[in-house]
């Protein structure tokens, strides 16, 4: 069982300062936040790894079937540019509880889609969920943390969007073998339902209503800086989830099953770096804008293994671990940094960096299908280190948290 660590006290220059104790109940309101990002995570990637099988029935090109994550990632991003800057209005308990209804909502709408332009209207309905689910979700995790510091609680958290993902890779496979793709979508429902019942009985957080609109959040240069981070983080990840088993299925071989398995290697490496990311910066042993550099150096190193021309598949699981590592880590530092470059509206701030990590992916995912389609996989991965290169580069023009704060390390 996890125990969250005790916020109560924290080091400064000055000695040992203790906030307020943190609110009971908060580590199984955590819990439920994590499975709440579970569940949405797992409707940003189902159709991944099963892909293969949907293109076989509906007869998508490569091009097409990378359109089926830009529906989902599209139609969360425009819900939350549209959402963001009301959301502080609203009780963050409600606003996940709505956004997780709606999610299940495109998931059984993806089941029964009799053709490609109603999968692509089902995804575009679990955007809008998860869009707004997401947003609540930051904002209830640090609604429930009060003063104390939450790197920990949304590292956490964010762990569950690609723990979800890698749960539809080991899962949708043998479901889809099983009962069909469209049974898969349908039977992974019925978990998606579970926690929208269990939302019911959660423990509120009021609301914290502030002047200010989206518009701020686009007129803050730092929050864009988020936004690229985002981008090279999120976006990356889930772009590379998108593909990686088909890459893994054509480069190499593998039976649609191991290509599963292997490919979620790429989410569980996330799903560990993103609270201990977090930890670390809670914990106060590291920075974050050296947290954000080191995992875009990262990043890079792997998908240089990845790309490299008849890579043997050792050299290729490397790479993919080594991608997962640098695009979970600095998840914390980012979203606190986010929200510090906007103190009076952080709920729009980190609403615009969250779009950024959907932008990463809705240009990433059919980018890669287009040069895979064109030229190969090799040059589908070079596309996700540009993407990289320039987050790293825009680290050096950016603020930290801590320079935002006034809290030296």
């Amino acid at each position: 069982m996890i125990t969250l660590p005790s916020a109560c006290c924290r080091r400064t220059p000055f000695g040992s300062t203790c906030e307020p104790a943190l609110v009971r109940g908060l580590t199984g309101d955590v819990a439920l936040a994590v499975a709440t990002a579970t569940a949405l995570g797992y409707t940003y990637n189902a159709h991944g790894p099963v892909l293969p099988l949907i293109s076989a029935e509906l007869g998508l090109s490569d091009v097409q079937a990378g359109l089926i994550s830009t529906a989902l990632f599209l139609a969360a991003a425009l819900t939350m540019l549209a959402v963001a800057g009301a959301l502080d209005r609203f009780r963050p308990k409600d606003a996940v509880t709505v956004g997780l209804a709606i999610a299940l909502a495109g998931n059984v709408a993806s089941a029964l889609s009799p053709g490609y332009e109603w999968l692509l209207v089902a995804k575009a309905i679990g955007g809008v969920g998860a869009g707004v689910g997401f947003l609540g979700g930051v904002r209830y995790i640090t609604a429930r943390y009060a003063d104390a510091r939450s790197h920990f609680g949304q590292g956490l958290y964010g762990a569950g969007y690609p723990l979800g993902s890698a749960i539809g890779l080991w899962a949708m496979p043998p479901l889809a073998l099983a009962l069909g793709w469209r049974g898969a979508f349908g039977v992974t429902s019925v978990f998606i339902a579970a926690t929208v019942l269990a939302w019911l009985r959660a423990s509120g957080a009021a609301p914290t209503p502030r002047p200010g609109s989206m518009l701020d959040a686009v007129r803050c240069a730092n929050c864009w800086g988020t936004t690229v981070q985002h981008a090279a983080g999120f976006g990356l990840v889930f772009a590379a989830g998108t593909w990686i088993t088909t890459f893994l299925l054509r480069e190499f071989s593998l039976p649609l099953g191991a290509s599963g398995l292997l490919g979620s290697i790429l989410l569980v490496v996330t799903v560990i770096a993103r609270p201990v990311g977090g930890l670390l910066v809670a914990r106060e042993r590291a920075r974050t804008l050296p947290v954000m550099r080191v995992a875009q150096l990262v990043i890079l190193a792997g998908i240089a293994l990845i790309a490299l021309p008849a890579r043997p598949l050792v050299a290729a699981l490397v790479g993919t671990i080594a991608v997962g590592v640098g695009g979970g880590l600095p998840y914390a530092a980012v979203f606190n940094t986010s929200a510090a470059s906007l103190p009076r509206r952080p709920a729009a701030a980190q609403g615009l960096t969250a779009i950024g990590g959907l932008g990463g992916t809705l240009v990433g995912a059919p980018a890669m299908g287009f040069a895979i389609d064109s030229w190969g996989f090799s040059w589908a991965w070079l596309i996700l280190g540009l993407i990289s290169a320039v987050a790293l580069a825009v680290t050096f023009v950016m603020r930290g948290e801590e320079d935002l704060t006034a809290r030296p390390l």
